[in-house]
């Protein structure tokens, strides 16, 4: 096989430009539960037909697309195996991306990056246009893409929450909110951490029943209550606002508005925690860039350098002070009250 340094130029366009067959190959995999059947051992394209009720010749050219990117493999007796990249798609294993990919291509983000184009020429998300409502309007009205979105947030958490549990102190805290919290992975890890620490999982309410049952498995629910509410309105007091992937969501009017809402219920002592794809100063190539024109397609918000998330704390009354590398896409912005 030839090093990407020995492919034309040609052929790599033409690898990014099909990149788009690959995400939707992958997607179907993830919502037949490819990766989830095939964890028993070997099955053939027949076999994983009957438990999934594709069409069997159908399923099978699928799998082999999927089988030359690495991510099943086929035996000479074209029965198809799993692989450690595969694996990555199966249900509720550590580091699973099985949510992510059906949320990436379902309508709720599928249809308006096919309007990028528009977006780039008006500078306006295009959910509306393509969704008929905004997207977590959408999800509001489409329970099954909502879970894969509420998962998928979990599965992002769950890179980044034991160093937020690490790095976030919560010595001599009483009560953590995780806004937009998801399923609670954020807020689960910090309650680990700290025995003494209360906390709060602050979303829409379709999430709630989910986020209870899981915050109920790790026996956590007698220290962890589930809000719902609107946090350009309000949000509950606390002494610790743990925000991953809420202000990117939003321009910075809207960003500014959910900070000054955190930073007016805060207790005295009170900091926040961001949770974010920085876009580095250098321009080194990272996912946010990537993640940067995801917001411009679907949302009104952005990702930011430390720089304007500094300047976002700031105009709503708070005071950054570091930033926090990790191991993950993420990186945690630490502020407090001016």
């Amino acid at each position: 096989m030839s090093s990407p340094s020995t492919i034309p130029p040609s052929a790599q366009m033409f690898g990014m430009i099909t990149g788009f067959w690959l995400s939707q190959i992958i997607g179907v995999a993830a919502k037949l539960k490819i990766a989830d059947h095939l964890r028993a051992g070997p099955k053939s394209a027949q076999e994983l037909a009957t438990v999934t009720g594709a069409e069997p010749s159908a399923l099978f050219r699928v799998l082999r697309a999927a089988a030359s990117v690495g991510v099943f493999q086929l035996g000479a007796d074209n029965r198809f195996s799993l692989t450690p990249l595969g694996e990555t798609l199966a249900s509720g294993v550590p580091g699973s991306m099985r949510e992510m990919a059906i949320m990436q291509t379902s309508k709720g983000h599928w249809l308006p990056w096919g309007k990028l184009d528009e977006a780039v020429r008006t500078g306006q998300p295009q959910a509306v246009a393509t969704l008929g409502c905004e997207l977590f309007q959408h999800y509001a009205a489409a329970p099954e893409e909502a879970a894969a979105f509420s998962a998928a947030m979990g599965n992002l958490s769950a890179l980044v929450a034991s160093e937020v549990a690490t790095h976030v102190d919560t010595i001599g805290l009483t009560r953590a909110v995780d806004i937009g919290g998801a399923e609670g992975t954020l807020i689960a890890a910090l309650l680990a951490n700290n025995p003494s620490l209360e906390g709060i999982v602050f979303d829409l309410p379709h999430v709630k029943g989910t986020t209870e049952a899981k915050l109920a498995a790790q026996g956590l629910l007698g220290r962890c209550t589930v809000v719902s509410g609107d946090f350009f309105k309000t949000v509950p007091s606390a002494d610790l606002y743990i925000l991953k992937q809420i202000l990117h969501d939003w321009n910075d009017e809207q960003a500014a508005a959910i900070l000054r809402n955190c930073a007016a219920s805060m207790t005295p002592r009170g900091r926040v925690a961001i949770v974010e794809m920085v876009i580095p100063d250098d321009g080194a190539p990272t996912a946010a860039q990537l993640m940067d024109v995801n917001m411009l397609a679907i949302l009104p918000g952005r990702e930011r350098t430390q720089a304007e998330y500094s300047a976002l704390l700031a105009d709503s009354g708070l005071r950054f002070e570091r930033l926090v590398a990790t191991h993950s896409p993420f990186q945690i912005l630490l502020g407090t009250k001016s």
